[in-house]
């Protein structure tokens, strides 16, 4: 479905997590704080959520292997609670806007009697027409039985236009509940932890049991199919990398994925180097304004401009090796022969370029981001986790520039970084900016910081900030980050100082510790 994007992420007892824990996200969301404070878990939470929809089995709630590693849920649970027949396990839940087709949403409920579908569930239908942009939340509560992972209680909300609950409760006593009334005729099917309604028996086309069907299928049909897209598209990328062959097979076909350490970054960038993609280019430091043109350039054209525009002007080019494979060259040397900070750079810069909503599709050239934004289908979610590994301190300040500029362009981020350099630069963008610009505006709307820390107790505790115009970062300042580089240059300093002074003493200083003479009155 167009246009859906994550508004918002909710943790309860999830590993460090105890207490419900939410996060807003926006376009570009960063995540600071000191080593194991949790900052990664508020990543796993969705590449749980990612690789249960991988799980061709329907009825498996949680899949526990992949991305998530977990030998059970009580692992995941905060705590790591004891078998004991029934353990609560942990709930997230996700909140996300998106669009719904009204017309659409009449044809997916078998075109309902609309006067009795707004009476008793869909009340703003009478006054709304054509495409209507939606929130909805989704609540995953889970349990452990005897060993079994499951979900114990799903609740949809759909908060606007108007608000409206359903309480799905799938085991035991399986029941359906819209608003505070139980639908007894309703029946609640759930692939992994999505749910799906149908009616017990026949009820007449007038009755309140129908219009709760017609209502369910109009108000989340459609959302919970974007939020399957949301979850599914999600693009990946860790921190570690794998060694770069000097030689690479060719993929059979094209990689969807550049890989979770960039594994497949090579196939992908062969298979599709003649392919458009479409970016923003790279704020200017020395006056930054918001890239109001998006580009579209082949694959392998657009990692180089961006690799020039970060100062990397060794040209990246693909060389076949006939009937062998093929090799990455960064002017005449292999991958596999420049640093490591390439190796780690391309997969970073490849994924924002294939994250594009429109790729591969279009004509070679510029638009407006405002038209690039109309024909962009969705937003694409990519989550980072230390993207400045193994960067010269330059590049990684610059990849704050390349951030803002893909967050720009329909991409939503979450970045979970330990790198002053990267923070300190986004701070020095806004305060570049010219006052009330739109560079400016976008910059304090749309850059989220989240300081994770941990108390006494290890459990995980965040903080959410702002930029703000002078360059600060709201009310709360990430603790022995942001402040650590100040912190030596003023050591470094009063150290020089300490050092120069007693320079200039001497070896030869001899003390007098005789009184001073008193000074001679002035006539």
């Amino acid at each position: 479905m167009k246009k859906g994007r994550l508004i918002a992420l909710t943790v309860e007892r999830f590993k460090s997590y105890k207490g419900s824990t939410r996060i807003e996200l926006a376009p570009l969301t960063i995540v600071v704080g000191r080593n194991n404070s949790g900052k990664s878990t508020l990543i796993q939470a969705l590449l749980l959520l990612k690789q249960t929809l991988a799980e061709v089995r329907p009825e498996v709630p949680l899949r526990l292997d992949g991305l998530v590693e977990a030998l059970s849920l009580r692992e995941l649970t905060n705590g790591w609670p004891p078998a004991n027949g029934r353990i609560e396990g942990p709930t997230i839940e996700v909140e996300w806007d998106s669009d719904v087709d009204i017309d659409e949403a009449l044809a997916e409920s078998r075109n309902p009697d609309r006067a009795n579908l707004a009476k008793h569930t869909v009340k703003w239908l009478e006054h709304i027409t054509g495409v209507c942009t939606v929130r909805t939340r989704l609540r995953i509560q889970t349990e452990e039985v005897d060993g079994s992972a499951r979900i114990s209680k799903l609740t949809l909300e759909a908060i606007n236009p108007e608000y409206t609950k359903v309480v799905i409760q799938p085991h035991e006593d399986p029941s359906v509940s819209w608003e505070n009334y139980s639908a007894s005729k309703l029946v609640a099917e759930v692939e992994h932890f999505i749910p799906y309604i149908s009616l017990k028996g026949s009820p007449g086309p007038r009755t309140k049991e129908r219009a709760y069907r017609n209502g369910f299928l109009f108000l989340f049909a459609q959302p919970l199919q974007a939020l399957k897209s949301i979850l599914n598209e999600l693009q990946y990328l860790g921190s570690s990398r794998l060694p770069s062959p000097s030689l690479f097979k060719i993929a059979t076909t094209a990689p969807s994925e550049i890989g979770v350490s960039g594994e497949l970054a090579a196939q992908l960038l062969h298979r599709r180097q003649n392919d458009l993609v479409h970016f923003a280019e790279l704020l200017n430091i020395d006056a930054p304004i918001l890239p109001t043109e998006v580009r579209a350039f082949p694959l392998v054209e657009a990692v180089n401009i961006m690799f020039a525009s970060l100062g990397v002007h060794a040209p990246l080019k693909v060389e076949e090796i006939q009937d062998v494979g093929f090799r990455l060259l960064f002017g005449s040397a292999s991958l596999s022969h420049v640093g490591r900070g390439l190796g780690y750079l391309l997969p970073l810069i490849e994924l924002g370029m294939i994250a594009d909503p429109l790729r591969f599709v279009g004509q070679e050239g510029s638009m407006s981001s405002i038209e690039y934004s109309r024909l962009s289908p969705s937003y694409a979610h990519i989550a980072l986790e230390e993207p400045e590994a193994h960067l010269h301190p330059k590049i990684a300040s610059q990849l704050a520039h390349w951030l803002v500029s893909l967050a720009v362009a329909n991409r939503r981020l979450i970045v979970e970084t330990h790198s002053d350099h990267l923070v300190r630069r986004l701070r020095g963008l806004v305060a570049r900016a010219g006052k009330g610009s739109d560079l400016e505006k976008w910059l304090l709307k749309n850059v989220v910081i989240l300081n994770v820390e941990q108390d006494l107790e290890g459990i995980s505790i965040v903080t959410s900030s702002h930029l703000t115009r002078d360059g600060g970062v709201g009310d709360v300042w990430p603790a022995d980050f942001m402040d650590e580089a100040t912190d030596e240059e003023s050591a470094i300093y009063y150290a020089n100082l300490d050092k120069t002074t007693g320079a200039q003493i001497g070896s030869t200083l001899t003390w007098n510790d005789k009184e001073e003479p008193e000074a001679e009155a002035i006539p």
